[in-house]
């Protein structure tokens, strides 16, 4: 999905990205976005607004990015890895999430703690440009092109970090799987993604769809709601389940 454009029109949204420029300026390179930010720059809809930022570090440079920014004048640093940095339109949070070589060399045999490490470098190999606009509520507008996680590991990511985030956040993301998965826009490109993903990854996304979207779909679908996704229902679960357990099929 290479050279994508999107619009956004918001006050809040106008200080996450910029807070994605202010990254890019500290680390010296456009950061590897994920998360909220990368889902509603995929889908053709994007269905709500988000407040923090979230970077992926394959640990590549000589010094961690979570160091250099919370090096940053006027950053504070939020543990456990994460820092607050000031943008001309308000601060921002910014989470990093780190990915050690170790940890793909040789994988943990939990299959939460495997999925987070490929996926998140996954994401990080395979992320390509978009270029998102911005437009505040006094007419102002700017933009900032960064690289974007692509669909297919933006499900991967999301399916693993349910297991260890809040009630509101597990809604969230199970609700962003969903539109990745049905979105005209992610929908192919996503199922694309992950048929051609190594068999490994595909197994442990395979476990986390039957957990999430199967043997748990009534809790899902309770956190669903609770986040707001009250057009979702049971079917649109058994549909998600089908499509991604096909795709995770070698």
């Amino acid at each position: 999905m290479s050279g994508s454009r999107v619009t956004f029109i918001g006050d809040q949204m106008a200080a996450v990205v910029q807070g994605v420029a202010e990254v890019r300026a500290l680390i010296g390179h456009p950061p590897v976005i994920v998360g909220g930010l990368a889902v509603l720059s995929r889908l053709s809809n994007p269905y709500r607004a988000t407040v923090d930022l979230d970077v992926v570090d394959r640990l590549l440079g000589d010094v961690p990015q979570l160091e250099v920014l919370r090096a940053a004048a006027g950053a504070e640093a939020v543990e456990p890895a994460a820092v607050i940095l000031s943008t001309v339109y308000g601060p921002v949070k910014v989470d990093v999430l780190e990915v050690r070589q170790v940890e793909l060399d040789r994988p943990s045999d939990d299959p939460g703690d495997r999925l987070h490490a490929a996926a998140h470098a996954w994401a990080n190999d395979t992320a390509s440009d978009v270029t998102i606009e911005v437009r505040r509520s006094d007419g102002r507008r700017f933009e900032e092109t960064t690289l974007i996680a692509e669909p297919g590991p933006l499900i991967a990511m999301k399916l693993q970090a349910v297991m260890n985030r809040s009630v509101a956040k597990q809604g969230t993301d199970l609700s962003d799987i969903v539109r990745l998965t049905f979105d005209e826009a992610t929908r192919p490109v996503a199922l694309a993604q992950i048929g051609h993903v190594d068999v490994g990854v595909a197994r442990d996304m395979a476990m986390h769809v039957d957990l999430w979207f199967k043997r748990n779909r009534r809790q899902s679908i309770r956190w669903i709601r609770d986040s707001g996704g009250d057009e979702v229902t049971v079917e649109d679960l058994d549909l998600v389940a089908e499509l991604l357990l096909a795709a995770c099929e070698r």
